[in-house]
């Protein structure tokens, strides 16, 4: 894969881009591809990263309320006062599904890019399956 010609240009902090001028659109799309892939793994690696301290959070809750059951009698200078926090849902399970979704779109994006550097015509009004097939389909 070639080094982009372009980077990317100056943009407000709150938005991303890719930019790459390729000498062909598949050269483009095979520099895309590769970006999403180092973001999609970079996203995993973070995932793990969330998982862990979830499991190793969830642990401590679990010895939190262990030495809290074997010391029943609080004196009033340590006794909380605070009402108990709702429990939290796992944050890592949510990424694996955006990853997942992330994943499945990057695949139709892929196909998307097949079809227009493809020279079989699309027939105006067919509908596209972005599926195992190799191209355009008319139903």
């Amino acid at each position: 894969m070639s080094e982009p010609i372009a980077a990317v240009t100056a943009i407000p902090a709150s938005t991303v881009a890719f930019v790459s001028a390729e000498e062909s659109s598949q050269a483009a799309s095979a520099c895309l591809i590769q970006h999403i892939r180092q973001t999609l793994q970079k996203a995993q690696e973070i995932t793990q990263v969330v998982s862990e301290a979830e499991s190793i959070a969830e642990d401590a809750q679990k010895f939190c309320e262990a030495i809290q059951a074997q010391h029943t009698v609080q004196s009033k200078k340590l006794a909380l006062t605070g009402k108990p926090s709702a429990p939290v849902p796992p944050l890592a399970a949510s990424l694996t599904r955006e990853i997942q979704s992330s994943v499945v779109w990057t695949q139709s994006l892929l196909q998307a890019c097949n079809v227009a550097e493809s020279a079989a015509p699309v027939e105006r009004g067919s509908q596209l399956q972005f599926t195992q097939s190799s191209g355009p389909s008319t139903s």
